[in-house]
């Protein structure tokens, strides 16, 4: 228990300029009890002949391209770590990662340890993450705020209880993860300190917010159904999955996106009679939403800015 062995699982798909930092990142943690797990998702650049430069330290497969989430399920499957680490292959740890992180897990083993971490572009640190707080019961601190895929260190049994990644999905399959795994009960205990970056490309699909949004009503639905199986669906969740969907039906009217924004506006009174209203809005503007309604109150608030 004292040393746990930590499997750093990292899907790669036509990343040749960035994989080899990546994978360095992994082999450069200070804790010395890992393995590193590349994925290659059927590159057709050279990341395959970056991947043959690190010999016999990572172990590593390709095969046809089906997406970074089965190829983050086929790293679990060969995972022999008790704690997984996943890793995409733009991204990259720092030294001391899983050295904070197992000791955390060490001090407070029923939770999950999660970090802070940092956000880059063109080569600059321009701003941070903040991990959701300590706490026994992680789903609405998850619904209020986003938690990227590098910061946790997962013990593997939640993920396979859980099924893993959901291969469907475009995009917003940290999101999902994150949430399905919250809803079966999941503790967090956090690491105040930035021990991960997150590279920002201009071509991500995570730069399409429209698209991300897209998949948060079948998450909420699906954040539902879990917490009704385990008999934990209650007014509180109720109203939190309610307000996490006014929030996204705020940024769809930001974006121009009136229909969308809509149909979350009224999905989310239908998850609670509130609509989340008075977590999604300020007490003047849910006044406002009140009386013209809350795409007239996103319209009004648009022409003011």
């Amino acid at each position: 228990m004292n040393t746990p062995l930590v499997s750093i699982v990292i899907p790669c798909f036509n990343t040749e300029q960035f994989v080899a930092e990546a994978v360095r990142s992994a082999l450069e943690q200070t804790y010395p009890y890992k393995e590193v797990i590349v994925i290659d998702d059927g590159s057709t650049d050279q990341s395959a002949e970056v991947l043959r430069t690190f010999g016999s330290s990572i172990r590593w497969e390709t095969g046809p391209n089906r997406g970074a989430c089965a190829a983050r399920n086929r790293g679990l499957q060969l995972a022999q770590g008790e704690r997984i680490q996943f890793l995409d292959a733009d991204d990259w740890l720092y030294p001391q990662k899983l050295e904070r992180q197992v000791a955390s897990l060490l001090a407070f083993p029923t939770a999950t340890p999660v970090c802070d971490g940092e956000v880059s572009e063109a080569g600059k640190i321009v701003r941070g993450f903040r991990a959701p707080p300590t706490c026994h019961d992680s789903l609405i601190p998850l619904l209020n705020g986003s938690l990227p895929t590098p910061a946790p260190l997962h013990r593997k049994s939640d993920l396979e209880h859980v099924g893993g990644f959901r291969e469907e999905l475009p995009c917003s399959q940290e999101r999902d993860l994150h949430l399905r795994l919250a809803s079966h009960g999941w503790p967090l205990q956090r690491v105040a300190e930035p021990l991960y970056a997150v590279r920002r490309l201009p071509n991500s699909l995570s730069s399409s917010y429209e698209k991300v949004l897209d998949q948060h009503f079948p998450i909420a639905h699906r954040v539902r159904a879990i917490l009704e199986k385990r008999q934990a669906w209650n007014d509180t969740n109720a109203r939190a999955v309610a307000c996490f969907l006014t929030r996204d039906a705020r940024h769809y009217a930001r974006l121009g996106s009136h229909e969308k924004a809509t149909r979350y506006f009224r999905a989310a009174r239908e998850f609670h009679p509130s609509g989340g209203w008075d977590a999604a809005y300020g007490r003047w503007t849910r006044i406002a939403a009140a009386l013209i309604g809350p795409l007239n109150v996103e319209r009004l608030l648009a022409c003011l800015r």
